[in-house]
């Protein structure tokens, strides 16, 4: 590539930042031509890799709960956000601590879930821990319930006619289903 057109895509690429930023963010970099120079400085203005900031994200991935009545896939995109911020800066989060963190943060309602997601496993998957949990939420909610409708043809009826029955034997014909009632008097 020739310098002429290294120049006219650095121009073309410092642009395309610019386009995206905000009034008050074009003012901290004004002056700066480069695409890379752009992306320094912003970085340096907004990523802070500091102490502060890495155990500020640190306490929110570490204390974060879900509210009572928030969806899972909500309570999903702010883990998720919070974990990109830190690897961002440098935090490697472990897919486990992860899916763990994910478990912990959960509210009463899913209680009897945790359980499930950790029980007889070698390592806790994240994405196995989403998948179960936004399935849960779709049971509770009732968006895709496997309990089949009254009007259903697979509908069980809960009442058995001769509960109970099959197993005994009559006296009289030592038959096994026969009642009292249908013995012949002798």
């Amino acid at each position: 590539m020739s310098d002429v057109d290294w120049d006219d895509l650095d121009e073309r690429a410092a642009s395309a930042i610019r386009m995206c930023l905000a009034k008050n963010v074009l003012a901290n970099v004004l002056g700066i031509t480069t695409a890379k120079d752009l992306w320094r400085k912003l970085e340096e203005l907004y990523q802070a890799k500091g102490v502060s900031n890495r155990v500020y994200l640190k306490e929110q991935f570490h204390t974060l709960r879900m509210n009572e009545g928030t969806k899972i896939s909500d309570h999903l995109s702010v883990l998720n956000g919070i974990v990109s911020e830190l690897e961002a800066i440098g935090v490697k989060i472990e897919d486990e601590d992860k899916a763990l963190r994910f478990i912990w943060s959960i509210p009463p309602s899913y209680e009897h879930m945790k359980p499930i997601l950790v029980h007889g496993k070698e390592t806790v998957i994240f994405s196995e821990v989403t998948s179960k949990l936004l399935s849960e939420e779709r049971r509770l909610t009732g968006g895709g319930s496997n309990v089949p409708s009254k009007g259903s043809a697979l509908a069980i009826n809960s009442r058995k006619k001769n509960s109970g029955k099959k197993n005994v034997i009559c006296w009289g014909y030592r038959q096994s289903g026969h009642l009292k009632k249908k013995l012949s008097k002798r």
